[in-house]
């Protein structure tokens, strides 16, 4: 099981978990943006899609219930599912300091 918290710009908390169950990673979302609660906090994304650039199962999600071109959510869903299937290296999070944003005037 994979999970990844971030604090987005907007304010709120993200907590995304992913648990790997052979062909499909079941993805479980807490969150206090209502925004991602009608989304969907929790889904299935099937291993075929996990390495395709479209995405069926986030796009149909977006289609239905659309965020905001800024939202860090479907990236982070991804980030999620690649370290549960190790096509990401959950060392690597570790060693890295947690997403930064900076503001220059």
């Amino acid at each position: 099981m994979a999970t990844l918290t971030m604090d987005t710009i907007c304010g709120h908390v993200n907590k995304v978990t992913a648990k790997s169950d052979g062909m499909t990673t079941h993805i479980s979302i807490e969150t206090t943006c209502p925004k991602i609660k009608n989304w969907g906090t929790e889904f299935d994304i099937p291993m075929e899609q996990i390495m395709d650039s479209r995405n069926e199962t986030l796009e149909a999600k977006l289609q239905t219930f659309p965020l905001t071109p800024t939202c860090f959510i479907p990236a982070l869903v991804m980030n999620v599912v690649w370290m549960e299937n190790g096509m990401i290296a959950k060392s690597l999070v570790k060693n890295k300091n947690p997403i930064r944003i900076e503001y220059d005037e």
